[in-house]
């Protein structure tokens, strides 16, 4: 019973993943024809997203920048706090963690004009610097929130005797804290990475032609008169090549990074 379960489980995980790339390699005909025509495969679907007219190589680019970008800050700004938070005595430090946790409960639709008319106003619309502090007011509270979880599971002992031999805090958590935590601080890293690659509300309107991210990318093959299908379709796996990559060369990392935390919480 469980392993007919296991497989029943598998392919329905597998289904949509295995439909999306077989869809990828058809005519828009052959994908609207009822039934649809598996018989004739074709590359001109990717060949299309990979014209340069289409932008779709630059987006990449763009989201490949941003992506790294806002993780990279997100770990330093974020393990800087969440260390804080978790060891320093803060004032108020639950009612820190409360409002950052309460960024999180606004949807962005609420925000998104105030935001626009900001970063309108200093000129930001359309520049990376933009589009990562936007990103960052995403992800980086989730990544305070989790990364003090991991730092709150770090026996303080080895700090005291650190300090007792006069290290100071700053060295504690770079020489200490930081080493320990490498999972941890990979699993919430990757984390970042793939929910900025895949944000797709703010980067469609804040960004133009200089800062145009894949999921925008994406969506300008939906046009207002014809949907081309299997140029979405195709551009979408080409889009998650480079999260698959991550998480393939990276999964130990994860992996030990979430059960570490789970069983040291």
């Amino acid at each position: 019973m469980v392993i007919v379960c296991l497989v029943v489980f598998t392919v329905w995980t597998l289904a949509p993943i295995a439909w999306t790339i077989i869809s990828s390699f058809l005519t828009n005909s052959s994908l609207t024809a009822s039934p649809p025509n598996l018989t004739a495969l074709t590359l001109d679907n990717y060949r299309a997203v990979l014209d340069s007219d289409t932008g779709f190589l630059q987006a990449g680019l763009h989201s490949l920048v941003v992506a790294f970008a806002t993780a990279a800050i997100a770990l330093i700004f974020g393990s800087a706090a969440a260390y804080a938070l978790a060891r320093l005595n803060v004032p108020g430090s639950n009612r820190i963690l409360l409002m950052v946790l309460a960024t999180q409960m606004f949807p962005g639709i609420v925000i998104v004009i105030p935001v626009f008319l900001v970063l309108s106003e200093m000129h930001l619309t359309d520049t990376y610097f933009g589009l990562i502090i936007v990103e960052l007011s995403i992800v980086l509270p989730i990544a305070v929130w989790v990364l003090k979880g991991f730092f709150d599971a770090v026996p303080p002992q080895l700090e005291r005797a650190a300090a007792v031999d006069g290290a100071g805090v700053l060295q504690m958590f770079r020489s200490i804290v930081l080493p320990m935590s490498l999972p941890p601080l990979f699993a919430t890293g990757i984390f970042c990475f793939i929910e900025t690659w895949n944000e797709f509300f703010f980067a469609m309107l804040l960004t133009g032609r200089n800062t145009r991210t894949v999921p925008v990318a994406i969506s300008q093959f939906a046009g207002g008169h014809q949907v081309l299908f299997g140029q979405t379709v195709a551009s979408a796996v080409l889009a998650s090549i480079p999260v698959v990559l991550l998480a393939i060369i990276f999964r130990k990392n994860i992996i030990k990074g979430f059960v570490e935390g789970a069983v040291k919480g």
